[in-house]
């Protein structure tokens, strides 16, 4: 089909007005945005739900990318009538983009094939945002002018422009102010809006008219039902009733309560259970604590749920406790709800205690008093991202900011499932502190399983000491008494938890715990994790 420079003629032959440049311009740069906030919202969801963020996105990259190339080729089918076939596009786009966050929770919580649907639904929007440069082309093109290289330049600057924005608005605005499944909503109702004002411009009168008024109307009643239907869809993931949730620029974060059990999930991963959450936070803090003779200062590295705050101050000559923690709502959440400040003590509001709220590899780099006790609570290093907070430049920067006396100790995932990464993390703490001696440690935390611990001291032998016997390091576990109130330790079961239950693996306790550590550049931590992790997947 041949378009004249004067108009496009339509079926039935209603002649259809021009599209001028301008109009053409500026649906490049909104679907442009629209594309790449589909994008990062599926990577998003697939992360919160499927716990590793690198495999998340790079799926959702690699198969949108990759259905952008079977729409780009699906384009040349359509450019008899690109605008019509433009304005199809962006319908039949925004119903698969703006109920993806749905569909995948819907899927993740009621079936075993949630990865079939977030394949086929990444697929199909990458196949709706390729097919739409092209059709724009096509639209200015069919005015009679050629100029195919000044003008396919100019479509895509004010895409890959487009992208930039999107890039910004997704996680400074879009994410924290609305959340992912209205953000995918707001984008399908700006991708309608472009279809029905391009066939407004074009004179359109046919079906696809009805049809995008409807979708418009279904996709705002979906924006304003979504934080409900979100919320219900994120019911159905956990055992227990869901008290808070909340989306971050950073993870979700979700509360749920059973009687006196009530947990902290961060990007549906549990985080505690108050039922047995004092086994890992009274071991974490206090086999520091009492392994420094007078602790007055303590810098704690993540723990923004403010437990690990509260057993520091436990002891009465702590002055000063340093929370550093990423994200300001999980240390916001700590202070104002009922459950967890009545589980935390209020830890967070005590005069004693500033709150930061920055990443913590960053603000280590940064000049600062000398603290007796640092303590790091952080996620698991499931992803890059994480590993470089369990790398030797990490702990090297620990220990610039320990005092020459000072007592450092770490979460180090679980000494029964990722044996290789409890050791990994030892061996890397050792590697970061020379001049101190690293002790694991382990304790059974019956919601977590056998938990395992990196303790590092001063003195002693230095690098990774397994099971010491009692004096072998002056000071371990005794320069300090332990403070009065503990649900779970006395002194004699704190001295138990360096006793090492055996791995998952069956290996002897005192083998493979001299590797070469993880850095920044080598993240075997990553590879340790990732590894004995795969054994529990099915």
């Amino acid at each position: 089909m041949t378009s004249t420079p004067a108009a496009v003629a339509g079926r039935g032959g209603r002649r259809r007005a021009e599209l001028d440049r301008p109009t053409v311009f500026a649906a490049a740069l909104l679907v442009a945005v629209g594309g790449i906030v589909y994008e990062l919202i599926l990577g998003t969801t697939a992360s919160y739900l499927f716990g590793n963020s690198v495999v998340a996105f790079s799926l959702a990259t690699g198969l949108t990318l990759f259905g952008m190339g079977l729409g780009s080729l699906l384009a040349s089918r359509l450019t008899a009538d690109p605008g019509l076939n433009f304005a199809r596009n962006e319908v039949l786009l925004a119903l698969a983009g703006g109920s993806s966050v749905l569909l995948i929770h819907w899927a993740f919580a009621a079936t075993d094939v949630y990865w079939v649907v977030f394949v086929v639904l990444s697929l199909a929007v990458g196949i709706g945002i390729g097919v739409e440069i092209p059709l724009l082309v096509s639209v200015v093109r069919s005015s009679g002018r050629d100029e195919s290289v000044d003008l396919l330049s100019k479509v895509l600057a004010l895409d890959y422009f487009g992208a930039l924005v999107a890039s910004l608005l997704f996680p400074f605005l879009l994410l924290p102010v609305l959340g992912l499944a209205r953000t995918a909503a707001a984008v399908a109702v700006l991708n309608v809006g472009v279809a029905l004002f391009m066939l407004w411009r074009m004179g359109v009168r046919t079906r696809w008219n009805l049809v995008g008024l409807l979708a418009l109307l279904l996709l705002l009643a979906l924006f304003a039902a979504s934080s409900s239907l979100e919320r219900a869809a994120v019911a159905r993931q956990y055992p227990d009733p869901v008290v808070h949730q909340e989306t971050t620029r950073y993870q979700r974060l979700v509360v749920t309560a059973y009687g006196a059990d009530v947990r902290l999930w961060l990007n549906d991963q549990l985080q505690f259970s108050t039922v047995d959450e004092a086994r890992y936070h009274e071991t974490l803090a206090h086999a520091a604590m009492t392994s420094h003779p007078d602790p007055r200062t303590v810098v704690v590295l993540g723990g923004g749920d403010g437990m690990l705050a509260r057993e520091v101050l436990r002891h009465p000559g702590v002055e000063r406790v340093t929370v550093v923690d990423l994200d300001p709502a999980v240390t916001r959440l700590a202070r104002e709800h009922r459950l967890l400040v009545q589980a935390n003590d209020g830890a967070l509001t005590d005069p004693r205690v500033e709150v930061v709220s920055t990443d913590a590899f960053g603000w280590l780099d940064e000049p600062g008093p000398a603290a007796d006790v640092v303590l790091a609570d952080l996620v698991d290093p499931a992803d890059d991202r994480v590993a470089k907070l369990y790398s030797r430049e990490m702990y090297q920067r620990v220990a610039d900011r320990l005092a020459p006396d000072g007592v450092f100790a770490t979460q180090a995932t679980s000494s029964f499932f990722t044996p290789t990464a409890h050791r990994q993390v030892a061996a890397t703490v050792a590697a970061g502190m020379p001049g101190r001696t690293v002790v694991p440690l382990s304790v059974n935390v019956p919601t977590f399983g056998e938990w395992g611990f990196a303790l590092a001291v001063p003195g002693g032998p230095g690098g990774v000491l397994v099971e010491p016997e009692p004096g072998s390091v002056p000071g371990l576990l005794e320069a300090s008494p332990l403070p009065p109130g503990l649900r779970h330790h006395d002194a004699d079961t704190l001295w138990t938890s360096t006793r090492l239950a055996p791995a998952a693996d069956g290996r002897p306790v005192a083998e493979g715990w001299d590797v070469a550590p993880s850095t920044l550049l080598t993240p075997r931590v990553l590879a340790a994790y990732d590894g004995d992790m795969r054994r529990w997947r099915y």
